[in-house]
């Protein structure tokens, strides 16, 4: 690098990029004549809620192999958009377009530098079990019509065809027209093969046959079939072959969620290694094994001592070497990049770009350009256009350009103590009005919105998210707990939350409810617990187990009744298992899953709550909303319930997560008003009915 790495000014950028013809991408939809919020605001409290609930402007930005072309979706009002474009012209080509109802783009990938490789995906039922489908089309980068690469035609959900038909084993880099795909190789089969797919015509030629039980493949650095992943009921077994193919014999054996379980992540230059994601000291990191050594000789690549490593593998395109891992975390030294030219570049980038997680996407096939996704606590993703030869780092394109960094709180991280004894760590957002994450107290005790987390093997992280951004801005001290249950800190942690929903995993949210107000950041009697997914389990589940702790409760898209998510989910393959794992067995662990089960509990409800929910969700089934308002109508309690007619389990459409936002926003004023900057509740809206 000449010259360093160097971040412009917003001006600069839009110089550049104007320039270059890329404004389009930089301004995001008021291109398409759809206008942003304005930001004139002083205070972040005085920014619309339409600034919060807006859905990213931009999303997965790819950059081509020749480095001369940008693809991306983008969101306008409600429909999402495939855009490509050329940084040599003008124009912004729309390639395909989603109603995200009968349609959604799950992700795009460029094969060769003229065509695109896109997943869409579409509720639809199969019997009586509603569930999600996919396909795998090709399109010109200009635009054009969609070819189908998969079997079954779009949109077709005949019994005969396997619901999921999107899974590429193998991109097939330099190739520039085939991809390797996996997918039933014959009507009804339900264990894939691999073939080779043509993306300019759709001819296929299977280079793979199926073997029992196998539902994954993984090819090697020359693209050769090497592992499969066998699963039975809740038991794995990684099969792995020599390069030539022959002697398949399996490697590892474990069962589902066992702490000795394997998981191959790609292989390196060298065919016979193999990078694995397996335990070390307790937490997930990551090894390069030698399938050629009898023991299967694992050599430590990337471990964190007090959290697990996850990620993808970075490879180098000109070499075909691992570099590093695109891990979820990293320190400063970026141990995540272990080749010497690529750390030096990560460095640089880190200092061009502080406080943040910057994580490099992709790069050109000759490793001159590169792409980077830049965010951090209080500060929304950007991408970021990198030059190797001249040094230069340029801003692309924003994903929430009406929420400016200035004006928002960011978060503090905490440690709180459970009253067992294991530490959850937490974040605190205090309204940027009293300091935000400068904070430790605030100077009187707030309204508090615990915030929990869905999953539950998920977790919170110090990076910008919007929900907790607009609650502060609306007065609110909010805090979100891991606990235990959550990812990211161990085995032992994922474990202690296993079959304990409702029980110990909800004591921590109490626990952590409690730290807030002995720190004077709460006031004891202004505390509402609000989430999604299980978030909205908890939040349920909260004002039925300490009824006289929360004030309100709200749920989006909530489960409410365990067994019936168990029935929902033995629908789906390995599901039953799943669950098993999760909650314990719907029939020998009945009792407590019926204690624990919010809508069979809702006589012991005392406080008011806000149910939201969206009519096409296939992750927790809308039903479960249903139930739980038809429960507190027959106990008498006071409920609101909004219906989200073809809404998925994500608000992925604008007109969606708005009309969410500000009902939060209107109920929470309502029974934890006023807030820190002096705004006077919301007028009490009858609570006693749904609505619709």
């Amino acid at each position: 690098m000449n010259r360093g790495v160097v971040a412009t000014s917003h001006g600069q950028v839009t110089a550049w990029l104007t320039a270059l013809g890329l404004s389009l991408l930089l301004i995001g939809p008021q291109a398409h004549g759809a206008e942003a919020p304005p930001v004139q605001a002083t205070q972040a409290s005085s920014l619309p809620t339409e600034a919060y609930a807006r859905v990213p402007d931009i999303s997965q930005l790819i950059l081509s192999p020749n480095g001369q072309r940008i693809a991306g979706l983008l969101n306008v009002d409600d429909d999402t958009y495939l855009v490509a474009r050329d940084v040599k012209e003008d124009k912004l080509k729309p390639v395909l377009k989603a109603d995200n109802k009968s349609f959604s783009i799950g992700w795009a990938h460029w094969v060769g530098n003229e065509r695109l490789v896109v997943s869409v995906r579409f509720p639809s039922r199969r019997g009586h079990v509603r569930v999600i489908e996919s396909r795998l089309l090709s399109v010109p980068w200009t635009g054009g019509e969609p070819l189908n690469l998969v079997r079954s035609s779009p949109f077709d959900t005949s019994h005969q065809q396997v619901q999921l038909q999107d899974d590429v084993v193998d991109w097939l880099p330099g190739d520039g027209r085939h991809i390797l795909v996996q997918m039933d190789a014959d009507a009804g089969s339900l264990v894939p093969a691999v073939y080779k797919v043509d993306v300019t015509n759709g001819r296929r030629e299977m280079v793979h046959s199926p073997r029992r039980h196998v539902h994954d493949w993984i090819t090697d650095g020359n693209h050769r079939v090497r592992v499969g992943i066998r699963r039975e009921e809740k038991n794995f077994e990684i099969l792995v072959c020599d390069p030539d193919g022959q002697n398949w014999r399996t490697a590892w054996r474990f069962t589902l969620g066992a702490k000795e379980a394997v998981w191959p992540m790609g292989f390196g230059k060298n065919p016979n290694e193999l990078y694995v994601q397996a335990d070390h000291d307790g937490r997930e990191a990551i090894f390069a094994v030698d399938l050629s050594s009898p023991d299967l000789k694992r050599t430590l690549k990337l471990a964190h001592p007090a959290q697990d490593v996850d990620g993808s593998l970075l490879r180098s395109v000109r070499t075909g070497d691992v570099v590093g891992v695109r891990a979820t975390g990293g320190d400063d030294q970026r141990t995540d990049i272990w080749d010497p030219k690529l750390r030096q570049l990560a460095l640089a980038i880190d200092k061009a770009l502080p406080e943040r997680n910057n994580r490099l996407l992709a790069f050109s096939e000759d490793e001159t350009r590169y792409m980077v996704y830049s965010s951090g606590n209080g500060i929304p993703a950007e991408y970021y256009l990198g030059d190797r030869n001249t040094g230069d780092l340029f801003l692309l394109a924003e994903t929430h350009p009406q929420l400016p960094p200035e004006l928002l709180a960011g978060k503090r991280p905490v440690v709180i103590t459970s009253r067992d004894g294991l530490p959850l760590r937490s974040y605190l957002t205090l309204p940027k009005a009293v300091g935000g994450r400068k904070t430790a107290v605030p100077p009187q005790p707030l309204p508090l919105v615990l915030l929990p987390h869905g999953g539950p093997q998920y977790r919170d992280d110090i990076d910008f998210d919007t929900w907790t951004e607009f609650l502060a801005a609306r007065g609110y001290a909010v805090l979100q707990v891991n606990y235990r249950g959550s990812t990211g800190y161990g085995h032992a942690f994922v474990g202690a939350g296993l079959q304990r929903w409702g029980l110990e995993m909800q004591d921590d949210l109490t626990d952590a409810v409690q730290w807030a107000i002995a720190r004077k950041i709460a006031d004891p009697r202004r505390v509402c617990i609000v989430g999604g997914s299980y978030g909205g389990y908890a939040a349920l589940m909260g004002v039925v187990k300490t009824p006289d702790l929360y004030r309100c409760a709200v749920s989006f898209a909530g489960v409410s009744d365990l067994i019936d998510l168990w029935n929902y989910k033995a629908d789906f393959f390995g599901g039953a298992e799943a669950m098993d794992v999760q909650l314990g067995n719907a029939w020998r662990d009945r009792d407590r899953l019926r204690a624990t089960s919010p809508a069979l509990q809702a006589e012991r409800i005392k406080a008011p709550i806000l149910l939201v929910h969206g009519t096409a969700d296939r992750t927790v089934p809308y039903e479960q909303s249903e139930d739980m308002a038809n429960a507190l109508r027959k106990a008498g309690k006071p409920y609101e319930f909004i219906t989200l007619d073809e809404g998925d389990h994500y608000l992925r459409l604008n007109s969606h997560s708005l009309t969410f936002f500000k009902a939060l926003e209107r109920f929470l004023g309502q029974y934890l008003g006023p807030a820190a900057d002096g705004s006077k509740p919301v007028a009490a809206v009858p609570a006693t009915a749904p609505v619709n």
